[in-house]
C-alpha cells in the first residue's frame, strides 16, 4: 500500500494454545500520551486475558516451588525440634 503509515504492535510467542502471534493496530487519531512500554504491557494483558496458557511449557511453577520449599523447611524444623527434645 502506497502512502499508508500505521503503527502496529506485534506480539510473537504469546504462550497461547490458540494463536502464536497477535497484532494490534493503533488508531490514526491516537495521541501517544502513554509510554510505549505501557502500550505493549496493555497488549500483553489483553492477550493473557483472552487465552489459555500452554500446558507443560515451564518445568517449575511458582506454586510447586513454594510447596517444595515449605516441605524442606518443615522437615528441617522437625529434625531440629527432635534433636532438641
Amino acid at each position: 500500500m502506497r502512502g499508508c503509515e500505521r503503527r502496529i504492535i506485534m506480539l510473537k510467542g504469546t504462550d497461547s494454545e490458540i494463536f502464536d502471534e497477535a497484532y494490534f493496530l493503533l488508531r490514526k487519531d491516537f495521541k501517544n500520551s502513554d509510554s510505549d512500554t505501557e502500550i505493549v504491557d496493555e497488549a500483553h494483558r489483553i492477550v493473557s486475558l483472552n487465552t489459555t496458557k500452554r500446558r507443560g511449557k515451564s518445568i517449575f511453577k511458582k506454586e510447586a516451588l513454594f510447596f517444595a520449599a515449605g516441605t524442606v523447611l518443615g522437615a528441617a524444623a522437625a529434625i531440629i525440634i527432635a534433636i532438641i527434645f
